[in-house]
Formats: structure tokens, C-alpha cells, sequence
């Protein structure tokens, strides 16, 4: 994939669906480390920074690392099996998916924003991505900025998909090979996210 510089993590069980049965790309938005150089890793400006990519990740928070970041991923995690996850739990369902962030250069700090030039590499980068790894579903950590800079390439129109009256903002990509993956969008799991609530919507999908 060569407009990727971070890899994504890619499950052991992935390509079987692991315990969904289903292969699952979960897409977040970026990456951040709090240097003063960290805007300035990326396929432009040269191999640096790659400790940043997701497979580095994710395989610090499977080795029991806890830190402010870990409860995004811990609490994500639980709106996929409907349940408190302990250790074991985690290495199951990360094994079971994909999981790619969207731009392709680090951020300075959470939250912040890409560049107009970032988000277009990253329209690159993902359907490089979802092309390789053929997801069947695609699940966007983010129903406002980065649900909207998506590429419109391959993108087809959604459905009229409710849940206790809220709206999710859903389509599919149409693949090379003419088939479909799904992608639903939902709240970043940072900050004001209900594991139980979002699993009614994802576990709809599965």
C-alpha cells in the first residue's frame, strides 16, 4: 500500500472474522504523540515516527498497558460483545479486526485537526486500505469531521438508519471486485460514549 505510512493493525483472525464472523475495519482518525515534530512524520516528510502505528498500539494495550488513551480503546471494545472485558477478552476482539487511522500524519495533540492536504492523502491511504483488507464492515470513530471528510470515491448513498431517535450517518463503499462494504459512523469513544447504547447499533450491523 504505497500512499500508507501507518500500517494498520491487522487481527490474527481477521480474515476469518474471528469472533463476529464478520471482517471488521475500525477506522479512527489519527494518531498524536505531543512532540514538537510529530506534524512532521509521514510518507512527505520521511520514515519517522513509525512507533506511532497501529499495530504498536494496540499491541501495547494487549500487553495490560494502562494509561488515559487505553479507556478509548477498552470502552470501544465493550460496545462490540455487550459486556466488562478483562484482558483475555480484548485479545479476542482485536484479533478479530482491523483497525487503520485515517491520516497519514501525526497530530500534536488530541482532537486536532488535520490540514485540508492531510485529509486528502488520507482519502488515499483508506481506500488503498479498504481495497486490501475487504472489509465487510467498516465502523468510523467519528459521526461529524471525520465521517465527512470520507472519500467520495466508491461511496453509495446509506440507508435511513435509527436508533431511540438518533440518527446514524451510514453508507457503503463499492469495491473493486463489485462488491460492498458497509460503514456505519459512530460517536468517538474518548469521550461521552455508552458502550451499552452503541452496541445496540453496531451489533445490528454485524
Amino acid at each position: 500500500m504505497k500512499h500508507v505510512f501507518f500500517e494498520p493493525w491487522i487481527g490474527k483472525d481477521y480474515n476469518t472474522g474471528g469472533i463476529f464472523s464478520k471482517k471488521i475495519l475500525v477506522l479512527g482518525e489519527s494518531h498524536y504523540c505531543g512532540s514538537e515534530s510529530c506534524n512532521q512524520c509521514g510518507l512527505k516528510y520521511g520514515e519517522t515516527c513509525e512507533d506511532l502505528n497501529p499495530t504498536v498500539v494496540i499491541e501495547t494495550y494487549l500487553s495490560g498497558h494502562k494509561a488515559e488513551w487505553t479507556r478509548t480503546i477498552t470502552k470501544f471494545e465493550r460496545s462490540l460483545v455487550n459486556k466488562e472485558t478483562n484482558l483475555n477478552d480484548s485479545k479476542d476482539i482485536w484479533n478479530s479486526v482491523a483497525f487503520f487511522n485515517f491520516l497519514q500524519v501525526a497530530m500534536k495533540e488530541p482532537r486536532q485537526k488535520g490540514t485540508a492536504e492531510d485529509y486528502e492523502e488520507g482519502r488515499i491511504a483508506f481506500l488503498e486500505v479498504v481495497e486490501n483488507l475487504q472489509p465487510d464492515l467498516i465502523i468510523v470513530w467519528g459521526s461529524t469531521r471525520l465521517y465527512d471528510n470520507l472519500p467520495e470515491t466508491g461511496w453509495l448513498s446509506g440507508d435511513n438508519l435509527e436508533f431511540d431517535g438518533k440518527r446514524i450517518r451510514n453508507g457503503y463503499y463499492q469495491l473493486k471486485n463489485g462488491c460492498k462494504s458497509r460503514l456505519i459512523a459512530v460517536n468517538h469513544p474518548s469521550t461521552g460514549y455508552s458502550p451499552r447504547w452503541w452496541y445496540k447499533v453496531i451489533s445490528s450491523q454485524m
